[in-house]
């Protein structure tokens, strides 16, 4: 029997060495590998690619015995993980082995999202400019630019290969950014990107009641600030914790601001 177990829901082209060592048993998803199609486009008859993840990792939990044998749990989701972990919970009705007892929201959307997400190019003091990327991303997603982009990434070549995201130097959104490209399969690529295009749950964070902590960071260059707050205001029993200079790669640079909302849900736990 495992007291608290973690479910670690990394971003899209991460893996679970961006969240810091909360010291508990985790189950650990990574679908960065993930090759549904030879471009990567969803299969027939699959016209929801978040609950094609979602199936996924039913799958993934299901097989783990550290989550099965688990009294307590805690989600951890960053980015698209957390969107991904609001999918699942939803799908079940967060019963059965979709059942938590806390949630750590980092630097997440509740939709839509290629709304919500809108790049930061560049910040002069209080001002910032930012363009969305729900046009853009109908030429970025093609399988034509994402292989050439891959190509370039990657020194001509489509391998992947898996980065450590702990050991980067310079963890900058910028950084993390090229290092995901390098630990993605093209196709894994393409695939979280056509999941995200139907992507929002807005309407339904209501039925959520899960403790939960919503980190943020000042700096983010996907997510605005305000996308944080809305998903915090949504969730019925959410706090939301901004977090000075950090940027969308919050886990990474700011690992003690995830590792406190963990202990802030354990001692929840224990005075419930």
């Amino acid at each position: 029997m495992v007291d608290i177990a973690t479910l670690l829901l990394p971003g899209m082209t991460l893996n679970a060495t961006i969240f810091p060592s909360t010291g508990l048993p985790s189950v650990e998803a990574d679908f960065t590998g993930l090759r549904v199609s030879p471009n990567g486009d969803l299969p027939p008859g699959v016209p929801d690619g978040m609950a094609l993840y979602a199936e996924k990792l039913d799958r993934l939990v299901e097989s783990h015995p550290v989550w099965r044998s688990a009294s307590r749990r805690i989600l951890i989701g960053h980015s698209f993980g957390g969107m991904l972990g609001l999918s699942w919970l939803l799908r079940h009705g967060c019963r059965g082995l979709a059942a938590i007892d806390g949630m750590v929201l980092v630097a997440t959307a509740a939709g839509p999202m290629l709304d919500s997400a809108r790049l930061r190019l560049a910040k002069f003091g209080s001002l910032e400019w930012r363009v969305g990327v729900k046009r853009p991303m109908r030429v970025w997603n093609t399988p034509v630019v994402t292989r050439a982009v891959k190509r370039l990434m990657c020194r001509g070549g489509l391998d992947s290969r898996q980065v450590d995201f702990s050991r980067l130097r310079n963890p900058s959104d910028a950084a993390l950014g090229r290092a995901g490209w390098r630990n993605t399969d093209w196709r894994a690529m393409r695939t979280f990107r056509i999941a995200m295009q139907g992507f929002d749950v807005r309407d339904r964070l209501a039925g959520i009641p899960i403790s939960t902590i919503v980190l943020h960071g000042t700096e983010d260059s996907v997510l605005p600030v305000e996308v944080g707050k809305r998903l915090a205001d949504a969730l019925p029993h959410a706090e939301l914790r901004i977090v000075a200079g950090a940027g969308h790669g919050l886990p990474v640079t700011h690992g003690g601001e995830v590792l406190a909302a963990v202990r802030t849900l354990r001692r929840r736990m224990e005075v419930g």
